[in-house]
């Protein structure tokens, strides 16, 4: 058997759970993680409770000013939390019993009895809950005391005049008689009638019955005072709640308009003139529906608008405006609420940043599908031509055409293909596998990649590699994308007959934790000024002149290697061709993808990376 400290200890322990549940299941829905966590503790409380109950059962009894547990006094009215106490008022009970084999199901729709309007009991009833009774009775524990007869003086038959006599004839004592002759008398005649009882004097039977209704005005005044006192405290957390509601309602709107019970505009202050366009003497007098009846405004209006004490409200709105902006404006604002589920807050964003984030996401939706869509005819396409190219019955002016096709195909797959990594970046659904992998593999694939192109233009595509250049720590497929988009880069803006070369070598010094890859060109090169931006979204600076592409390349090529621990650099000098560098983390045995690290002799400007993608 549980003792009793460590019962009471269950009791208060159960009531924090239940109350838990009582307020979160009005905030969310029951299969919310923590309704489901209040409701699962509840009920293995309750469980154990009932099992240590000698009768099997668990009773909470609000009698007067005290929380009365399974017939012992626990907690003062005024320590019960608002929402256990509004389930005694509201349906008018005095005992809650939670009976054995209660279920989880049971305690649950319990909880959500708090939005019935109507009987309790029926509520109970019509949802099965045949576990937990409601009663107006006070639950007490009383010990049975030995059976004793009242006896009456009159009963007892003692005197010699009878009197017994007529009570075994079931006539009727004195004391029934006096309860005969007080019933139909108001209040002070009764106590007259009482203490003429007491004494025959006259002086004496007054003075008594102003002591008698002086200590009885006492006491009730004393009552009504303690009774008032916990309604004027509700009253007072009433007025509180409504303070603060309105005022953080207030606080997220400049703009003020007064209406009568139909809805018609009686005040409005210049901000609210601002947002309707329109002045006081133009709208005075119309209904606030008519004003909202152009596509930039949204309205949301209680359905009953009139001051009522004599009946519940209900929360059903009327909305009219744009469906769209009403959503943004919906979807802007988050209400902040306490543990009790009173609004004491909000937090909000622009409007128009909301709608902004929408239009963000549809169109990274639109430009994923759209490459997708692409990317399979163009690689058939591709795989056709080539294959038409191979035959030997093509003569030159058509073997001709189908290199070209084939160029575009090839040109037209590289757009598709940045596209889509630039959407994957933005989304952050770019995914690297780095492992380790050979730096003169990835310089040779990317070379062999690119030397088909360099040829057409008649350059020199040369790859210099250091012997015993250490592996990296990277995703290969990838990495050799950068090496490949660098090159692409240098063949744009290289004249025929220029040079391009793929170096690597190890790092030295402090930087001997990264391997370093450079391609390096004799094409136009970049003015210092333009530097920093070719590395921005959409940006093609060379020679004062546009090529074909996105402008996406070495974004897309600078973000790929930071985002796997690397470093991107471009020295170049006007007119003297470029050099691209980049710098990879040297393979050690690593099993997760490393924090980004900071070579020693550079500060990485991260505002860049931030703009392309979002953090």
């Amino acid at each position: 058997m549980t003792d009793d400290k460590e019962l009471k200890l269950l009791w208060l322990n159960f009531l924090k759970a239940f109350t838990r549940a009582l307020v979160q299941i009005n905030l969310y829905k029951p299969d919310h993680p923590q309704v489901k966590a209040a409701l699962d503790e509840g009920h293995e409380l309750l469980g154990r409770i009932i099992a240590s109950s000698p009768g099997n059962e668990f009773a909470l009894t609000l009698d007067q000013d005290k929380l009365i547990v399974n017939g012992l006094p626990l907690l003062t009215a005024d320590r019960l939390p608002n929402s256990l106490k509004n389930i005694f008022s509201r349906f008018q009970v005095q005992t809650i019993a939670f009976l054995n084999g209660v279920s989880r199901d049971e305690l649950m729709l319990f909880c959500q009895i708090q939005a019935f309007k109507g009987d309790a009991r029926e509520y109970l009833k019509q949802n099965n809950v045949e576990k937990i009774a409601l009663s107006q009775a006070v639950y007490a524990k009383v010990d049975k005391a030995p059976d004793q007869a009242a006896i009456n003086p009159a009963q007892q038959g003692s005197g010699p005049g009878g009197d017994a006599g007529e009570a075994g004839k079931g006539g009727g004592g004195p004391a029934e008689k006096m309860d005969e002759k007080i019933a139909p008398q108001n209040f002070e005649t009764a106590i007259g009638t009482l203490v003429s009882r007491v004494s025959p004097d006259a002086e004496e039977q007054k003075r008594i019955t102003d002591i008698v209704i002086k200590k009885f005005q006492a006491e009730l005044e004393a009552q009504i005072s303690k009774a008032l006192h916990e309604v004027r405290r509700e009253k007072k957390q009433v007025e509180n709640d409504m303070v603060r509601t309105e005022a953080v309602i207030s606080d997220i709107a400049d703009g003020v308009v007064v209406v009568d019970k139909d809805g018609k505009i009686l005040m409005m202050n210049p901000q609210a003139e601002a947002i309707s366009g329109k002045t006081l003497s133009e709208l005075s007098g119309r209904k606030i529906f008519d004003v909202t009846h152009i596509e930039d405004q949204a309205l949301s209006l209680a359905k009953e608008i009139k001051s009522e004490n004599q009946k519940d409200l209900g929360k059903e709105l009327v909305r009219q405006g744009a469906p769209e902006m009403a959503e943004a404006i919906k979807k802007s604002t988050a209400i902040i609420h306490n543990e009790e589920g009173k609004i004491v807050g909000t937090v909000s964003i622009p409007t128009h940043k909301a709608k902004l984030r929408e239009v963000e996401q549809m169109q990274r939706d639109f430009v994923a599908n759209m490459t997708h869509e692409l990317r399979s005819p163009l690689t058939s396409i591709k795989a056709a031509l080539e294959m038409l190219s191979k035959e030997t019955s093509v003569d030159g002016t058509s073997k001709n055409i189908l290199n070209t096709a084939i160029r575009n195909s090839e040109r037209l797959n590289s757009i598709v293909t940045d596209i889509l990594d630039f959407s994957k970046l933005q989304s952050g659904n770019l995914v690297f596998h780095q492992e380790a992998v050979s730096s003169e593999e990835t310089v040779r694939e990317a070379a062999d990649a690119m030397r088909a192109w360099a040829g057409t233009k008649n350059l020199n595509l040369k790859v210099e590699t250091e012997p015993g250049a250490p592996g990296i720590f990277a995703d290969k497929r990838r990495i050799v994308q950068v090496l490949i988009n660098l090159v692409s880069n240098s063949i744009k803006f290289t004249p025929a007959g220029g040079s391009i070369e793929i170096g690597v070598e190890a790092g030295r010094d402090a930087a001997a934790n990264f391997v370093f890859f450079s391609v390096k060109d004799t094409g136009c090169g970049i003015k210092k000024e333009d530097q920093a931006r070719i590395f921005e979204q959409f940006v093609q600076v060379a020679s004062g002149e546009k090529v074909g592409g996105t402008g996406l390349g070495l974004a897309i090529t600078k973000a790929m290697v930071i985002m796997q621990g690397g470093k991107l650099t471009v020295e170049s000098d006007y007119g003297a061709g470029a050099v691209f560098r980049v710098a990879m983390p040297v393979y050690r045995g690593q099993l997760e993808t490393p924090v980004f690290e900071q070579l020693p002799e550079t500060k990485e400007e991260k505002s860049w990376w931030r703009r392309l993608v979002g953090r």
